[in-house]
This record gives C-alpha cells, sequence and structure tokens, in this order.
C-alpha cells in the first residue's frame, strides 16, 4: 500500500463515518450521539492534518493555502456547537453526583441552556450540509495521487518524532507545577498524538492498541480534570450566597486535586515509567508485520 493509496482509503472512511454520525446527530441531539459526532469531526479533521500535502490543489510552503485547511475550518463551527451541549451535559452529570440537587436553579438554567445548545447545533449541522460538506469532499479524497513510497515505511519515519515530542510535552507538565489550562492544552495534544496514530493502525500488530489505551487513559484522567475546571466556573459566582454551591465547590476542588495527582503519578509510574520512551521509539519505528488482505480491511 502506497501513501496515496492509505491517503485515500483512510480520509474516505473517516468522512463515511462523519456521515453517518450527522445522520444520527440529525435525528438526536442526546449526550451519546453528541460525543460521538465531536469525536468523528476530530478523527476527520486530524486525519485531514495528517495527509493535507497529498490533497490535490495543495501548494508547497504555503500551507494556510492548503484545501485540508479550508476543509478542517468548515468542521470547526459545528464542532464548537457540539462542545457547548457536550459541556452542559458532563457538568450537569459532574454537579449532581457530587451533590447538587437536580432541582436547583443552576441545573435547571443549564437545562434550558442545553436545550439551546442543541438548536444551534442543528443550525449549524444543517449549514454545513448546504454546503455540500463533507459528502462533497469525497471527489478531492480520490483524486489523491503523488508518492509510491510504502505507506508503512512512511509510519515508522513519521511517528517516531511524533512521540518525541509527545513525551517531552509530557514531561514538562506532568514534572511541574502546572494550570488547569496546561493540563487541558497537554489533553488536547494527547487527543491530536492518538488520532494519528490511530491513523496508522493497519501497518501494527495487537500490541499498538494497548499503546493507544495507555494514552486514552491520559485523556481521560485529563478530561475529567477539565471538567471539574468547568464545573468549578459555573459555582464560583454563586458561593457567596448559595450554601449548596459552596458546598459542592469544594467537593470538585478535592476532585480536581486527586485527578492531577493521579495523572502525574500515572504518568511517572507507567506512560514515562523508565526506558518506556525508548520501547514506544522502537516499537513504532520496527519493520511492520506481514499481514494478509484481509486483516487490511
Amino acid at each position: 500500500m502506497t501513501s496515496a493509496e492509505h491517503a485515500r482509503d483512510t480520509l474516505r472512511r473517516s468522512i463515511n463515518r462523519l456521515e453517518d454520525q450527522i445522520a444520527v446527530t440529525l435525528q438526536d441531539q442526546g449526550e451519546d450521539p453528541v460525543h460521538d459526532l465531536r469525536v468523528s469531526i476530530r478523527r476527520v479533521s486530524q486525519a485531514l492534518r495528517a495527509f493535507a500535502p497529498l490533497l490535490p490543489g495543495a501548494p508547497p510552503g504555503k500551507p494556510a493555502r492548503n484545501p485540508a485547511r479550508k476543509m478542517r475550518r468548515v468542521l470547526k463551527p459545528v464542532l464548537d456547537a457540539a462542545a457547548v451541549a457536550r459541556d452542559h451535559d458532563v457538568c450537569s452529570e459532574l454537579l449532581i453526583k457530587s451533590g447538587l440537587l437536580p432541582d436547583h436553579p443552576l441545573l435547571v438554567r443549564m437545562k434550558a441552556e442545553r436545550d439551546l445548545a442543541a438548536w444551534a447545533l442543528l443550525g449549524q449541522l444543517y449549514l454545513m450540509r448546504s454546503t455540500g460538506a463533507p459528502a462533497s469532499w469525497y471527489p478531492r479524497v480520490a483524486a489523491i495521487a503523488g508518492p509510491e513510497d510504502d505507506a508503512a515505511l512512511h509510519a515508522r519515519q513519521e511517528l517516531p518524532p511524533l512521540a518525541t515530542d509527545f513525551f517531552e510535552a509530557g514531561r514538562k507538565v506532568a514534572l511541574q507545577p502546572g494550570s488547569a489550562r496546561r493540563l487541558h492544552a497537554f489533553r488536547l495534544s494527547a487527543k491530536r498524538f492518538r488520532y494519528t496514530l490511530e491513523l496508522f493502525r493497519r501497518f501494527y500488530g495487537p500490541v499498538f492498541q494497548q499503546r493507544l489505551e495507555r494514552v486514552r487513559e491520559i485523556q481521560s484522567l485529563l478530561g475529567k480534570r477539565q471538567d471539574c475546571a468547568v464545573a468549578e466556573e459555573r459555582l464560583k459566582p454563586l458561593v457567596d450566597t448559595d450554601p449548596a454551591a459552596a458546598s459542592v465547590l469544594a467537593a470538585i476542588e478535592v476532585r480536581a486535586q486527586k485527578l492531577e495527582s493521579d495523572f502525574r503519578e500515572y504518568w511517572r509510574e507507567t506512560f514515562d515509567a523508565e526506558g518506556q520512551s525508548v520501547l514506544w521509539l522502537r516499537y513504532l519505528a520496527r519493520r511492520a508485520p506481514a499481514r494478509s488482505a484481509g486483516r487490511m480491511s
């Protein structure tokens, strides 16, 4: 499989999944469909970023004019609208779990805001569909041509430097005091790293999934930490006049500190334990195993 063949196949599959998820979300703007929509968009966006140089019309050395950047820009309003709905879902669940009663005025207000967010998301989905995207991208993806190099070899060349960068960024966050904003930024880096790795999953063996799960665990811990930050911002304006909000805020602050501690411990003792970075680099750079056509599908 050449790099061009791999790019065409991966982008087509990613766009197919996004098209399917858009259809689901147009019918149901509940918590799970919105979450799945966001994941589908992020995966398409990362695939576009990874394969940008291969898209027809990509001018060398001019990333601002790259078609992939324009395509990703089309997705952003939908992703942003979905994020608003998703934040309300997760924040409401966390507040209730931390002791806020379901009929508390804050939760009642957030329910109304969530309903508006669902309408806003629908509007953005229909607006994007009016442009023909993402289905209109299929011809451009099908026209990808170029390097006849081996895609598996390309993966072994491209992924180790990404892993090196990820380990360096993680050490700066995990081994030094940091803010919730820095932790959130690293969480986004972890998402991009995992989604990029997933693009090349077919060129590795079963151990690859285990490595993906380790990155996912970092995402999970930092994602829960970010949920606390969102809830804290909701509660802080109320604490002076609302004892229930003050009590819940205190509980969430304790949870946030515990999650930070769990992340740093996981990083030091598991993900970046002695020798792990070397094992990652060796694994990503190793010769890909022979695979049958059936396993490639």
